[in-house]
């Protein structure tokens, strides 16, 4: 999501505006504001349980034991119903499917990201908390507010933080960022526009991310249906390799922590437990959790991730455009 760091899957995290800009030569390559659509997938009928008998017996439907229809009256609803007619590996591919669907037709979208992630050694203690929200307007619009704070004590007491903002208006080829670190080192207040190398791409993709989260799922499990965001949703839950979802050699990861060089691409093949909550009618992903421990010859490592998608349908509240004033990196 050796040297190299825990990415958080969403790749959101920007070292990009201060180490990328200077040398970045951006061109806009903006598109209007998508239409938008309404989006919806149809429900699956279920069958009946009882069907009428042959013609011999007069068309009347076949006797059953009282006590074998009340059986087949509890029973059948909650066997069939409860997944919604589908297994756990129907949810999760339609559920994909539904995702790449949404994007494609130009619909919104709001997320969050939150992550929590505690490293322990010898040598002593660091925590990692990120929080990011944002909207997008697909295909290839988006903004978002990004914060970190780090604290550790393994090179003494340090307590550090990082912050700023991101728009794209192609699906991050180009990018617009301000930010406490491009006013600290560069001198530059405002928004700044540049181009990112390919693997630094700061853009949330969300069809990407659902894809990487359930496309190498271990024996999904299925919890139940539940309410999440305010929405009616199937419950799921599987395992998935870190290296099936993480990409070591990216540098798409956390300012701070790489800073730190606390964790290598060795990390990658810890298995994370996966909980994915699907609409029951829409089959869009609704909330995904990610969540693991680790713990060898003196290091303890525990990682959480949970990310929100909201307003599926909605029409913007706001068009995403470029800022008002922004200066050209060079």
């Amino acid at each position: 999501m050796g040297g190299k760091v825990m990415r958080d899957a969403a790749s959101l995290t920007d070292q990009a505006p201060v180490r990328e800009v200077r040398s970045a030569v951006a061109r806009d390559e903006g598109r209007d504001n998508p239409d938008m659509r309404d989006y919806s997938v149809s429900r699956q009928g279920r069958p009946a349980l009882v069907k009428p008998g042959p013609a011999g017996h007069g068309g009347r439907g076949l006797l059953l034991p009282t006590s074998l229809v009340t059986i087949a009256l509890f029973c059948l609803p909650w066997l069939g119903g409860c997944r919604g007619s589908r297994s756990p590996a129907e949810w999760l591919r339609e559920c994909g499917r539904a995702a790449e669907e949404y994007a494609a037709v130009g619909g919104y979208l709001r997320f969050r990201q939150e992550s929590d992630y505690v490293l322990e050694t010898a040598k002593g203690r660091l925590t990692h908390t990120l929080r990011v929200e944002g909207e997008i307007i697909f295909p290839d619009r988006e903004r978002y507010e990004f914060r970190e704070e780090v604290r550790s004590d393994i090179r003494g007491e340090e307590n550090r933080s990082n912050a700023f903002s991101y728009l794209t208006l192609d699906g991050g080829k180009t990018a617009y960022v301000r930010g406490e670190r491009l006013v600290e080192q560069l001198g530059v207040e405002g928004w700044v526009h540049y181009t990112p190398p390919e693997e630094q791409n700061r853009y949330f993709d969300y069809p990407k991310l659902v894809g990487k989260a359930i496309a190498s799922a271990r024996q999904p499990q299925w919890l139940g249906f539940e309410e999440a965001a305010g929405v009616r949703c199937a419950h799921l839950a599987y395992d998935l390799e870190g290296s099936e979802f993480l990409d070591p050699e990216s540098r798409e990861g956390s300012p701070l922590l790489e800073e730190y060089g606390t964790l290598g691409s060795e990390w990658a093949g810890v298995v994370m437990r996966v909980e994915l909550w699907v609409g029951e009618e829409s089959l869009l992903p609704v909330q995904l959790r990610l969540s693991t421990q680790y713990g060898e010859e003196g290091v303890g490592m525990t990682y959480l991730m949970r990310v929100v998608f909201e307003g599926y349908g909605e029409q913007p509240p706001f068009p995403i455009e470029r800022p008002a004033v922004w200066v050209e990196a060079q």
